[in-house]
């Protein structure tokens, strides 16, 4: 068998019993076998080669099995250690357990079972390391993601003024009208970008860890907040914003976070609504829930489109032109905050006659 470098899984046998060490060689012939007759052998062994697993007694002449598991252990956490014990006594499983033994094989050795034990302890081994480098992918996106935005807020700056300086003298020159429409699509161009740079950190950072203990926020406050935001950056004309709060929530959660996402509800209604359209907010209650609807009268989603809205990257284009602003995160980004808050979110929409989303969340206990 192999491991993620592609080379022949090693497993370290550590017994001063020279017919265990031979039994378990022979009975493990997909994996190469290292052996050791002492704790002081099985170190330096450990040492001097990369291990996948190392499988080892307990009572051995010159230290025991244990002491071996919590000095590996100390230099690599993720180290695979089995102990194999003729003791089956509680105290030595516990100490064994507080040692952070991966699995138990009891003696006389039995070869099914070993390789069992071995292929499922490797397999938990695969696991980790693939959430470790999960884990680390984020940090690095994070990382990628702050110093993108530390990079482009300078230049993108500098370009805002000289776009202004430029605007100004413009207007004294009374330029062609050509000369008008690229200032302003330049303006329009450089908003975009700028808006697209924000969105993609304040999605990072939306997702990013637990966010914190839980706060108990006001739920109707929150809906406020995020409406009025919405509303006041908004490109859209004569757009009617409709709050029916029917009643007060307190729910338990990251405010901050649960704001981003309704924000972007709000922002796909406003993106997808033509002037003069309205959208309407509606909190209500029942029992230990509360639900918030925002219904738009947009132009809708088509049937074959609603499996996939949540995809990541994934987004609605009705009109076919490839040219809708975002990255496709926001409902994918939505649902994953609705569900850190232990809720639930449904759309429902109808091409040519607007989209409701609707997320329920647990109350707060008064």
């Amino acid at each position: 068998m192999l491991n993620r470098s592609g080379k022949q899984i090693v497993i370290l046998v550590v017994d001063d019993e020279l017919v265990i060490r031979d039994l378990c060689s022979k009975g493990l012939r997909n994996y190469r076998i290292l052996q050791a007759g002492s704790p002081q052998e099985a170190l330096a062994c450990y040492a001097a080669e990369p291990v996948d697993m190392v499988l080892t007694d307990v009572q051995m002449p010159g230290g025991n099995g244990i002491d071996l598991l919590r000095e590996i252990k100390r230099n690599d956490p993720n180290a695979v250690v089995l102990i194999m014990t003729g003791f089956g006594d509680k105290e030595t499983v516990l100490e064994a357990l507080r040692a952070d033994a991966d699995d138990f094989i009891q003696k006389p050795v039995n070869l099914l079972q070993l390789q069992t034990a071995i292929e499922k302890a490797l397999g938990r081994r695969a696991l980790k390391e693939e959430l470790a480098a999960m884990h680390s992918l984020d940090s690095l996106k994070g990382a990628f993601l702050s110093l993108v935005s530390h990079k482009l807020k300078t230049p993108l700056t500098s370009l805002s003024l000289g776009l202004e300086e430029l605007e100004r003298y413009a207007s004294r020159l009374h330029p062609t009208e050509a000369c008008h429409l690229r200032l302003v699509s330049m303006r329009e161009d450089l908003e975009a970008l700028s808006c697209l740079m924000t969105s993609l950190v304040r999605m990072h950072q939306a997702l990013g860890g637990a966010g914190g203990e839980p706060a108990r926020f006001d739920l109707t406050e929150v809906v406020k907040s995020a409406a009025e935001s919405v509303q006041r950056v908004s490109s859209k004309r004569n757009m009617t914003l409709l709050l029916e709060l029917e009643t007060s929530a307190a729910v338990l959660g990251n405010r901050d976070r649960l704001m981003f996402a309704l924000q972007q509800i709000l922002e796909n209604a406003f993106k997808f609504s033509s002037d003069g359209a309205t959208v309407a907010i509606r909190l209500t209650r029942a029992g230990g829930h509360a639900e918030i609807a925002i219904r738009d009268s947009g132009c809708g989603i088509a049937e074959e489109e609603m499996p996939k809205i949540f995809e990541r990257f994934y987004q609605v284009d009705p009109d076919a032109t490839g040219q809708i602003p975002g990255f496709g995160l926001g409902l994918f980004c939505v649902r994953e905050i609705v569900r850190q808050h232990g809720g639930s979110i449904a759309v429902n929409s109808q091409l040519g006659q607007g989209t409701t989303v609707t997320i329920n969340l647990t109350c707060a206990e008064e």
